[in-house]
């Protein structure tokens, strides 16, 4: 199962992705250009609705990842983001309980959602297709990872 998991991984989080757009992050923009501004073109000369739909979208993010680990995309992919584990020694290993996985911790979720928005400014997730493991450098530099967390309430 582990296989099927990494050859379709990257779509897994295409899909989190785009589905934490539309959730999200477009409710923020729609009402920041319509309710709170007077329409496309005043939002697009005023950048600090941009800013602050963007700082919105990334506390919103840290939010869901810091208290359960998901987002609404990330539930719907059925991945989670969880802490890297990190055993320094055998004694530690056996302390591990295999199915246990950490939720990660602010700072964690913190460094996670900047250098994501970083990374995704300046197309350096391309780097995640050239390591074996697909991992980002957003989850690299954060110590996190994203596992396959199965959604309880789908019954196939």
């Amino acid at each position: 199962m582990q296989k099927i998991i990494q050859s379709n991984f990257l779509m897994a989080r295409l899909k989190a992705f785009i589905t934490d757009m539309f959730l999200l992050n477009m409710p923020l923009l729609y009402f920041t250009t319509y309710i709170v501004l007077d329409g496309k073109d005043e939002f697009l000369h005023n950048n600090i609705a941009i800013g602050l739909c963007e700082m919105s979208y990334c506390g919103i993010l840290i939010f869901f990842f810091y208290f359960t680990g998901q987002s609404p995309g990330f539930r719907y992919a059925e991945i989670m983001l969880c802490q890297t584990r990190i055993q320094k020694s055998a004694q530690d290993i056996i302390k591990m309980q295999p199915k246990k996985f950490l939720k990660p911790s602010l700072l964690q979720t913190c460094i996670y959602v900047i250098v994501w928005l970083i990374e995704l400014s300046f197309f350096l997730w391309i780097f995640s297709f050239m390591r074996k493991d697909k991992r980002t450098l957003h989850e690299i530099l954060s110590h996190t990872q994203i596992i396959y967390k199965e959604n309880r309430g789908v019954k196939s």
